[in-house]
């Protein structure tokens, strides 16, 4: 603004202007108040601009953050899910090695280990028709059903479910069909209290014909194995389960004896290879096929044969004892010292379970070397004789 302009704005506060002055001062003055104006509405549409760009710049950020945090947990979730199925793989073939490795593998050294508790600790009670399962996660399954043999059949009795992981057991879930399946006990001979021996002969009298039937019977002293076998030969029963003197059986009735079945546990080392052939598998797998023998057994014979299966299935046992404990039903086994006692006086049968028609059953009872019966299941005729 020039310094005449600026005087002639004081001379018109003044009123010291003439008329034709006083009205070019008041053009000027419109002319400013409009550009001011003008100046005022182009900062207000600045503001509203620069205000909607920062609006749109807050909100353009907040949905990129939105995004990126949507993808970290993705990224997350898929690295998660990859680690989980590497580890499945991993974990997978790791499973596989340590169950399926060696000559027997360890499923099969732990199925015979179930097989063997079972047989040597429950009278007439077999590990029969079993499956075997490697899962994931160093886990393993051994399945099994429990059978008697009750006349000339297998009779289903219960069934094991057995869980492993990287070779420790868990505890075995047994079921059994009939609550009083290990009712079978036997006498010492040395005991003098055989009333609840005797009272089961008048069980068998009642039993109509056409049944077969279990028993357990105690003799009347101690037997070699040969020995006793020699008493059934001519004889209509089988004699299935022997009852051993481990030096624990000190009561009068025993309800947890040690033994072993009439058909011996064999065990991988026992078997001799016949044939073996080989397939070609997928890739380069391969499948093999084995056949494998058992050594023979004299039905009413073979004792040393008998009783030595019977020491190296304890020793057997013994080895593998944790999990032998767990799969037997006696509380205390203490193997090694009943293994102990039996190379110190030998295998020494006390008492034997046997299954046959009921009649034939009966019959025993005309024998002194029989101290006494106790009767278990009873079937409808199944007999072949």
């Amino acid at each position: 603004m020039n310094k005449d302009f600026k005087q002639k704005l004081k001379d018109y506060t003044e009123g010291n202007l003439s008329d034709d002055e006083k009205k070019s001062i008041e053009i000027e003055l419109q002319k400013l108040e409009d550009y001011q104006e003008f100046l005022d509405e182009q900062l207000n549409m600045d503001d509203k601009n620069n205000s909607k760009e920062t609006c749109f710049e807050h909100k353009n950020g907040a949905k990129i953050i939105k995004i990126s945090k949507w993808k970290a947990r993705m990224q997350n979730a898929f690295t998660v899910i990859g680690i989980f199925i590497i580890f499945t793989i991993i974990s997978g073939i790791i499973t596989s090695i340590f169950y399926g490795s060696g000559e027997p593998n360890r499923m099969e050294i732990y199925r015979d280990v179930v097989t063997s508790t079972i047989a040597i600790t429950e009278p007439n009670v077999k590990f029969g028709s079993s499956g075997t399962s490697i899962g994931s996660f160093f886990t393993a399954k051994i399945t099994g059903e429990l059978e008697k043999h009750i006349g000339s059949d297998y009779i289903r009795t219960g069934e094991i479910n057995i869980n492993f992981f990287l070779g420790k057991i868990g505890y075995p879930k047994k079921n059994w069909l009939n609550t009083q399946n290990n009712g079978l006990f036997f006498s010492y001979p040395k005991s003098s209290n055989n009333d609840a021996m005797v009272k089961d002969w008048k069980k068998l009298e009642k039993l109509p014909e056409g049944t077969v039937a279990e028993a357990s019977i105690s003799f009347d002293k101690f037997y070699e194995t040969d020995e006793i076998l020699k008493k059934f030969e001519h004889k209509q029963v089988s004699p299935v389960w022997f009852a051993v003197d481990t030096g624990f059986e000190y009561k009068d009735f025993i309800d947890e004896p040690i033994g072993f079945p009439y058909n011996p546990i064999w065990h991988s080392d026992d078997m001799t290879l016949t044939t073996k052939t080989e397939k070609k598998g997928i890739l380069f797998s391969k499948i093999v096929f084995k056949s494998k023998s058992s050594p023979s057994v004299d039905a009413y014979g073979s004792g040393k044969l008998r009783n030595e299966n019977f020491i190296k299935t304890l020793d057997f046992l013994n080895q593998h004892n944790k999990i032998t404990s767990k799969v037997s039903s006696i509380p205390k086994l203490d193997l090694q010292k009943r293994i102990d006692y039996i190379h110190s006086n030998g295998v020494k049968i006390y008492g034997m379970v046997i299954t046959g028609p009921s009649k034939e059953i009966l019959k025993l009872k005309q024998e002194q070397w029989i101290k006494g019966i106790n009767v278990g299941d009873v079937q409808l005729w199944n007999w072949e004789e």
